[in-house]
């Protein structure tokens, strides 16, 4: 065998042994992972048949439980309380009810243009926390104790209390609380209803942020947006 030809099987049995040690390796692999597959199925197994020998254990137990309980008292000796005589389940407390005054009561609808300012869950608002909010916001208490506010010297709103007596005279006092505010616009006595309503609306802003109230309307639906555009164009 001359040189040339001894070169050549030496290459092709080099060859076939990195052939074999692949293949080899391959075999090993797949063999790993069945393996693991099988040993991860016989763990899953025996963890559910563990826990159907106890969920089996547990309830042979509680069937002994009441087989006992049922020897000591039957069931159909249990007394169940008379309707009239069950104690009465908490009722729930009725919504508070919102004073209007008078001159308000009576007023036609589309002539008065009325939110409310409240907590929805009815929390009163305390005396300090109205004091502070009508000195922040600018609103100053007429002749007869409600709240207004004046643009470039013109009455924009006014502002009456929705508990009873309904005006603010008493702001002052520790013991003052009110439901909200009633924020109206008199559309018979104010001369510029579209620029008051602007300043109504500035000013509301002011207060929700102040007391962290919500506004209302009469009604006690939520105000919106496409409400206070259809009263921007009624009072337009």
């Amino acid at each position: 065998m001359d040189a040339t030809t001894f070169r050549w099987v030496l290459v092709l049995i080099a060859v076939i042994v990195a052939v074999a040690i692949y293949l080899y390796g391959q075999y090993q692999t797949r063999l790993r992972k069945r393996s693991a597959i099988e040993t991860f199925t016989r763990e899953e197994v025996d963890s559910a048949f563990v826990e159907d020998e106890q969920l089996r254990f547990e309830l042979n137990n509680l069937s002994q439980v009441l087989q006992d309980n049922e020897v000591e008292e039957s069931l159909d000796e249990i007394q169940v309380m008379p309707a009239m005589e069950s104690p009465a389940a908490p009722s729930m407390l009725p919504e508070p009810e919102i004073f209007v005054p008078e001159m308000l009561a009576g007023k036609d609808e589309d002539r008065l243009v009325s939110h409310y300012l409240r907590h929805d869950d009815f929390r009163l608002i305390t005396g300090e926390e109205a004091s502070a909010a009508v000195e922040h916001s600018g609103l100053e208490l007429n002749n007869d104790a409600y709240l207004e506010y004046r643009e470039e010297g013109e009455l924009a709103f006014q502002v009456a209390s929705l508990s009873a007596p309904g005006d603010f005279a008493e702001i002052e006092q520790l013991d003052f609380t009110t439901l909200g505010f009633n924020c109206y616009i008199d559309l018979d006595a104010c001369g510029n209803p579209r620029l008051a309503y602007e300043a109504m609306l500035k000013k509301i802003d002011e207060l929700v942020r102040l007391l962290n109230v919500k506004v209302y309307k009469p009604n006690h639906e939520l105000l919106t947006i496409s409400d206070v555009t259809r009263i921007r164009e009624q009072i337009s």
